[in-house]
């Protein structure tokens, strides 16, 4: 999985999602309100998935003998690998999903509380967004 697939997929969903969440809102339409929601918990599935596939991992950026051989020609880089100022993004998604999945149960069954927690999925996903933008701006 590429670099660049990392952080643009991510984007793309939070901004299907919130599309879907505000439109089925203004309109009133549950469904496109359930399918924003259900935008949430596929990105948290797939950022379970980065996360326990190692694509965050910055042991992958250099390999033991590459640092036992000093093949680093003296460079000193100040900045975190951008897999690794990625990784508290895929933890916010994480977390969001888990938001999602609440209020798409509690949507489903027609109770108050889903605005709510809805409103603090987007924003924990927001969240997530932000720091992979502040990600990309430091490359």
């Amino acid at each position: 999985m590429t670099e660049v697939f990392l952080y643009t997929f991510p984007q793309w969903i939070v901004f299907a999602a919130l599309f879907g969440l505000v439109y089925g809102w203004v309109e009133n339409k549950k469904t496109f309100r359930l399918i924003g929601l259900g935008f949430f918990v596929m990105l948290g599935i797939f950022s379970v998935y980065i996360v326990l596939g190692d694509y965050l991992a910055p042991g992958q950026l250099l390999t033991p003998e590459e640092i036992l051989s000093e093949e680093l020609h003296d460079e000193i880089i100040n900045e975190a690998p951008i897999e690794k100022q990625l990784l508290p993004a895929y933890l916010s998604f994480i977390f969001s999903s888990v938001l999602a999945l609440l209020a798409l149960v509690l949507d489903w069954q027609n109770k108050k509380q889903y605005q709510l927690i809805t409103i603090l999925s987007g924003l924990v996903a927001l969240l997530g967004f932000f720091i992979v933008v502040g990600a990309v701006r430091g490359i």
